[in-house]
This record gives C-alpha cells, sequence and structure tokens, in this order.
C-alpha cells in the first residue's frame, strides 16, 4: 500500500522548495480538509464460489476464506489512521466491514445506499444457468443501463452510491480516512464517476473479492484514482482455472 501512505491528502503543489517554504498556510478553517476513500468489496461468500447471482437477498454471510480475506484486508489497512467505516447492509459487507473497523475499535456506520445492484427474480440463480435460460440476461450484461422491468440499471446504482462519497466529502465528522465496504457493481460504478468512464464501461473493470480501491480527493483540485482492485494475494497470479466443460458465461460481469 506504499502509494496510499506516501500520499498527503489535500497537500498544494509544488512549485519550488523554497518559494513553498515562504507561502503562509491557508488556515481558513470552512476549508474542507482533503478525503482519502478506500472502497472495499466485501469477502467470499458461498455465491462467490458456487457462481450465484445474490443481488440484495438476505442471510448471505461470509465463508471462512471470506473472513481470512477480511482480516487481510484490516491487516493491510492497519498502517492508515482510519477515521470512519461505512458499510452496506447486506450481511456479506456488514461482517467484511466489522472485522475492519474491530481494529481501530470504530463505530460501524451503515448506509442501504450502498446496497447491491436489485436484480429482481435473477437473485440466487447461477449465472451459467441464467445465460443459457433467459436471454434478457444476456442483453442486460451487454446493455446494464436497458433493463427489464424490475432490475436495477447501472445508472441507477450510481445515482444512489456516489451521494454516499459526496456526503463524506462535504461532512468533516466522517474524518479524513474513510473505509466504505460495499459490493462489486457499487465498487466499480463510483470508480466509473470519479474517473469520467461511462457507465456502462465500468462492466469491464475487476474488483475481486476484498480487494481495495482507493479514491484520493484533495481540498482544492479534482480526485484522482489511487489503487484499483488491489490485492495482497491477486487472484490473476494464480493460474486460471481449467473448466470441465466449456462455459458460456456473458463477458464483463462478476457475482457480486
Amino acid at each position: 500500500m506504499g502509494t496510499i501512505e506516501n500520499t498527503e491528502i489535500g497537500a498544494q503543489s509544488e512549485t519550488s522548495k523554497g518559494e513553498e517554504a515562504d507561502k503562509p498556510r491557508d488556515q481558513n478553517p470552512s476549508s474542507p480538509p482533503g478525503r482519502l476513500v478506500l472502497l472495499v468489496r466485501h469477502g467470499q461468500t458461498s455465491y462467490n464460489v458456487e457462481g450465484r447471482l445474490p443481488g440484495q437477498l438476505p442471510g448471505i454471510s461470509l465463508t471462512d476464506e471470506g473472513r481470512r480475506q477480511a482480516q487481510r484486508v484490516a491487516v493491510a489497512l492497519s498502517g492508515i489512521p482510519l477515521s470512519s467505516v461505512i458499510s452496506s447492509p447486506l450481511e456479506r459487507a456488514r461482517e467484511t466491514a466489522e472485522i475492519v473497523a474491530r481494529g481501530w475499535a470504530l463505530p460501524l456506520r451503515l448506509d442501504a445506499r450502498l446496497m447491491d445492484t436489485n436484480v429482481g427474480p435473477w437473485a440466487g440463480q447461477k449465472l451459467d444457468e441464467l445465460a443459457k435460460a433467459d436471454p434478457r440476461w444476456k442483453e442486460y450484461v451487454e446493455h446494464p443501463n436497458q433493463p427489464p422491468e424490475g432490475i436495477e440499471s447501472f445508472l441507477d446504482v450510481q445515482a444512489r452510491t456516489v451521494p454516499v462519497v459526496e456526503d463524506i466529502r462535504r461532512d468533516q465528522s466522517y474524518g479524513q480516512y474513510i473505509a466504505v465496504i460495499t459490493h462489486a457493481d457499487v465498487v466499480k460504478l463510483i470508480l466509473a464517476h470519479y474517473t469520467g468512464l461511462a457507465s456502462e464501461r465500468a462492466r469491464f473493470l475487476m474488483v475481486a473479492n476484498a480487494s481495495i480501491s482507493a479514491l484520493a480527493f484533495p481540498a482544492d483540485g479534482e480526485p484522482h484514482l489511487l489503487a484499483l482492485n488491489w490485492n495482497a494475494l491477486p487472484e490473476w497470479l494464480s493460474p486460471p482455472r481449467v473448466p470441465s466443460q466449456p462455459e458460456s458465461k456473458p463477458a464483463g460481469h462478476q457475482a457480486t
């Protein structure tokens, strides 16, 4: 996490060391401090292992491996003075957040706006079977802003989740180092918003279980991306699994 730890949030750009030393620092108390927002996807669940679409179903908890992953996140963030931990109320995110918050003895803030994409009747189904049985699913994967009735579009997810980050930017009670524990689609769409990526293209971002992505919000200036899908044990370093039979899964979607 060297990139994150060595970044001074809200620091002014330097012209020269001599000139900067002679300039008075801005002591305006109304000027909000910078923020570091750490977007963490929850740890592994049985739905992830089985390739099922969880949506907003309750009762989906972490596996033993998911809890180990959450502990690795807590260790990875131990060098950062976390000031707040905010989580989706869905069990898999909340359990991850509780493990992260425990190390700093921080109260956990739950925000329903951070819940996973509402996929309606598709929730609980296996992705492979869904791709074979329902042509609307493939259409949705390829055009997530044109969903069938009862399914949430990427634009709708983005419209409810980005305001969470904007609240963090405005409200100084959150402090400067905030962990947001949520779901893959949510992380992708928040990152897309702040990096200027079209929401439909967010599906091509990879956000693994228990990965950390980081956005810096300087006191003045534009936000910038510090990390995407950072993981102490990244999945892409492992040899790919060879399927026992050909799969017909549309590209670009993760079980979140």
